[in-house]
């Protein structure tokens, strides 16, 4: 079998990921900015308040904050008061967003950005999205997940990916073995493989195998 991606060394990818956001941070003319955008766009389903934030870009609070405020302005972001914080999410339904989604996807890319997106549902060794059935008329499309994850991560990683590619859960029909399964049920030469073999295919993680 012929895999149809393979992913790139960790330090190539840190190498990518850097030049990627040193080119958001020229397009948005801010590198705190690109950084929390980038951060945003992977977990669209999440409210974040600035001290997470700040652990995971380790950025200061108040340089996050200033920037925060901006897009809370502009009506980028939306902010409310729980407790003691102050969290945001995005505005999905402003006009502004879906832009700067598709901004962001394109300077960073789509695998590395639907890749943050599981990032954290659980073990995923081998993820893709398969495109529609040619010749099908319809528009669904599957996220193939292979791993180790709970109820609560599979819905998690289909509601992240269907809004960073801006559809509805709906259309994204959710395909998942685990990994002993999968390898016991044949591996590369799973039945979701054959089924899938038609359809163009979009890696996430690990190595998808042709037919």
């Amino acid at each position: 079998m012929t895999p149809i991606h393979a992913l790139d060394e960790p330090a190539g990818q840190d190498a990518s990921r850097a030049r990627a956001l040193a080119l958001l941070g020229e397009v948005f003319s801010s590198k705190v900015r690109a950084s929390l955008l980038a951060w945003v766009v992977p977990r669209l389903d999440t409210r974040f308040s600035l001290t997470e934030l700040s652990r995971e870009l380790g950025m200061p609070i108040s340089s996050l904050q200033h920037e925060c405020y901006k897009l809370e302005r502009l009506g980028v972001l939306r902010g409310r008061r729980e407790g003691a914080s102050r969290r945001y999410r995005m505005h999905l339904d402003h006009h502004l967003s879906r832009p700067l989604i598709s901004l962001v996807i394109a300077t960073l890319g789509l695998e590395r950005v639907l890749r943050d997106a599981i990032a954290d549902c659980g073990r995923v060794d081998i993820s893709v999205i398969a495109g529609p059935e040619p010749g099908s008329g319809s528009d669904r499309l599957v996220l193939a997940v292979i791993g180790e994850v709970d109820l609560e991560g599979l819905d998690r990683a289909q509601q992240r990916v269907a809004l960073a590619l801006g559809i509805d859960p709906d259309r994204l029909e959710l395909a998942y073995f685990q990994h002993d399964d999968w390898e016991r049920d044949g591996g590369n030469a799973h039945p979701l493989v054959r089924r899938l073999a038609r359809r163009p295919i979009q890696p996430i993680t690990g190595i998808w195998p042709l037919e």
